[in-house]
């Protein structure tokens, strides 16, 4: 069932891929900061603070806006190598790609988003890989007039990481990572789409932990995405900065507990 899932995913891809006649290219920066800490040994909470900027055809990566987002989510392990997650409700507000100053908004489009996630991990001797799938209702502010209209989007990423001791420290290793998500969409607001490929997002990076609790991640991404024509896409490359806060208010209770 699984093996059905993904190739039928990819397929549409590649489906979609083809049948784009033009593609417009652009620069982006993404930047998330990343407060979590765990509520029991089962439990963990997460809010992602995330601002995109985009460069609007002039090359400089912080020429127009691109996204804000703010993203709580709970956590639950459910055994050593899968947990699934929940996101009750996300805020988002987002720009469309723009290829001129010209185009730039003040305005993005609001989006309310309920998120459920899977993930399972596994290790081998060479690396570990990752499969997510995710489900998510969102509700768009399309027409910027207050009328929220609402569809589904699934999510399925593949991922594979190697730790690498040596490189900066012999004690804490340097994972470097590469994985592939693709997003498909179906409901009201995209009922006249054409296809229901939504974009595709291939990165590759490294993660390390700078201090005890604060982990620090760098990467490039190559987004393709589809516009609501079906025949146009966007072609992004975005350079990713993550910041991690872990442990946030725990840390200091067992420092505490200890003295």
């Amino acid at each position: 069932m699984k093996k059905r899932l993904i190739i039928t995913i990819f397929a549409c891809v590649i489906a979609s891929a083809s049948y784009g006649q033009k593609t417009y290219n652009h620069g982006v920066f993404w930047g998330r900061i990343v407060l979590a800490d765990t509520i029991n040994s089962k439990l963990k909470w997460e809010v992602f603070l995330q601002k995109r900027t985009q460069d609007a055809g002039t090359g400089n990566l912080f020429s127009a806006p691109h996204f804000f987002s703010i993203w709580p989510w709970l956590s639950y392990t459910l055994s050593k190598t899968t947990r699934v997650s929940l996101s009750p409700v996300g805020y988002f507000d987002s720009h469309l790609f723009y290829n001129d100053p010209s185009e730039v908004k003040d305005e993005g489009v609001k989006e309310y988003r309920i998120s459920l996630r899977a993930e399972n991990e596994q290790k081998s001797r060479l690396f570990n890989y990752s499969n997510r799938y995710s489900l998510e209702y969102r509700m768009r502010d399309l027409k910027y007039n207050g009328s929220y209209s609402p569809n589904w989007r699934v999510r399925y990423m593949l991922k594979f990481e190697k730790p690498l001791l040596g490189i900066i420290s012999e004690k804490k290793p340097v994972s470097v990572f590469v994985s592939d998500e693709v997003f498909i969409q179906f409901g009201e607001a995209v009922k006249n789409n054409p296809n229901v490929f939504d974009q595709n997002r291939i990165s590759f990076g490294f993660a390390y932990e700078l201090v005890k609790n604060i982990k620090f991640s760098a990467s490039y991404l190559n987004i393709k995405q589809s516009r609501i024509s079906g025949k146009e896409f966007d072609n992004a490359n975005a350079f990713w900065v993550i910041v991690t806060f872990d442990n946030l208010f725990s840390q200091f209770k067992s420092t505490k507990s200890k003295s």
